[in-house]
């Protein structure tokens, strides 16, 4: 293989990063669900809260597609969403139903309005319960629910993720008697990066101009890895450093600020750091505004964790582990992106085509996303 054929196959490995970057173009939000389960006796009480905007994308609910969903609208369609939703969730194998102790009512959150089912299952007390959780499995890879299992007399409750394509899970209540550490909450850190495309697409952009140095107003190749790695990995630990604040500040919710102001925020640190890499508009002070940036970031990382109501020992635990997972998922996409760049960086086309094409690749991309989140409508077909 010619060295002219393999870098036409990195480029166009990098292109296809790129587009699996912003292709998908998911607003940053993932798709969380809270399922509440407390024993007493043989019956269980459960509550189950439900994102309206995943309800509305699998159901249709908003009839007159004015992009706001009304009570009404909800009301109409309260028997289609109970059906699917309960479709969707069998406790021990189907034979502890649950059926309504209240009205189905709307809660108003920090991400957007929620549909709270309360319900009872009159259940065997069994020492173990056996959740087959399927929601939006056919439909969003992204989802997942978050299960607060406890008893009346367990001193703290047992906290699980649930990922629809798992397959069922069994959970023992006896282990609900102490605090246990959180499960699955590196994999689901490494899970919300991956599909975190901003935040990957941010991360491309810092990575763009890395391999490079600017000698008289020309770019050049950086000669040895080492001149690009250690540079990026400054960049990198400043913008971990600062996302990790404000997700254990969100987290704890001594800082809480709205998604409908910090996804927008998000997209607009994509259009400067791509930017920064067609005209110098940080002036070098890349690590500073990488760090100002991370902060940003770390709270559209936050998520679902601020909505748990958990003992203080055990949202640490949670929250230690999926920002280790994060981080994780993180430096695995610097590593292959990093590889891929630094075997490209002395292709005569990588400033006009890789560096300037992808970087404008981006700030088209992430204008869509700006506008689309402060309008709080769809442009994207895929969005």
């Amino acid at each position: 293989m010619t060295p002219r054929t393999c870098r036409s196959l990195l480029a166009a490995l990098f292109f296809w990063m790129l587009a699996f970057a912003v292709l998908p173009a998911h607003a940053h939000k993932a798709s969380d669900a809270y399922l509440q389960l407390s024993r007493d006796g043989d019956r269980i009480d459960l509550r189950w809260d439900i994102a309206l905007r995943d309800l509305d994308a699998v159901l249709d609910l908003d009839a007159n597609a004015d992009q706001k969903l009304s009570w009404g609208e909800v009301r109409t369609r309260l028997g289609d969403i109970q059906a699917y939703a309960l479709g969707r969730l069998r406790l021990q194998g189907g034979q502890c139903v649950p059926a309504d102790t209240r009205p189905p009512a709307i809660d108003n959150r920090i991400d957007g309005a929620y549909l709270v089912l309360q319900m009872q299952a009159p259940c065997s007390a069994a020492a173990a319960l056996s959740i087959d959780y399927r929601l939006f499995q056919d439909v969003d890879p992204t989802h997942r629910g978050l299960l607060r299992a406890q008893t009346q007399s367990a001193a703290a409750p047992m906290l699980r993720s649930l990922d629809p394509s798992a397959g069922p899970v069994s959970i023992e209540w006896a282990d609900t008697r102490e605090a246990s550490p959180p499960a699955r909450f590196f994999a689901d850190g490494i899970h919300h990066i991956l599909i975190g495309y901003d935040h990957i697409l941010f991360l491309i952009c810092l990575l763009l101009p890395a391999v490079l140095q600017r000698k008289h107003g020309v770019w050049t190749p950086v000669l040895a890895w080492k001149d690009a790695a250690w540079p990026m990995l400054g960049i990198v630990t400043m913008f971990t450093i600062a996302h990790s604040i404000t997700l254990a500040l969100a987290g704890l919710k001594i800082v809480t600020i709205s998604p409908h102001l910090i996804e927008p925020a998000i997209a607009i640190t994509i259009i400067v750091a791509a930017l920064d890499n067609i005209r110098p508009v940080l002036r070098g002070r890349r690590r500073l505004f990488s760090f100002l940036f991370g902060l940003i970031h770390g709270f559209g990382f936050a998520g679902a964790l601020g909505e748990i109501e958990l003992p203080t020992r055990q949202f640490v635990l949670a929250l230690l582990q999926f920002n280790l997972g994060v981080e994780a998922g993180q430096l695995a996409v610097v590593a292959v992106a990093l590889m891929v760049l630094l075997a490209l960086r002395n292709w005569r086309r990588y400033p006009p085509l890789v560096l300037h094409g992808g970087s404008m690749a981006a700030v088209v991309v992430a204008t869509v996303w700006l506008c689309e989140r402060v309008l709080d409508v769809k442009v994207l077909p895929f969005s």
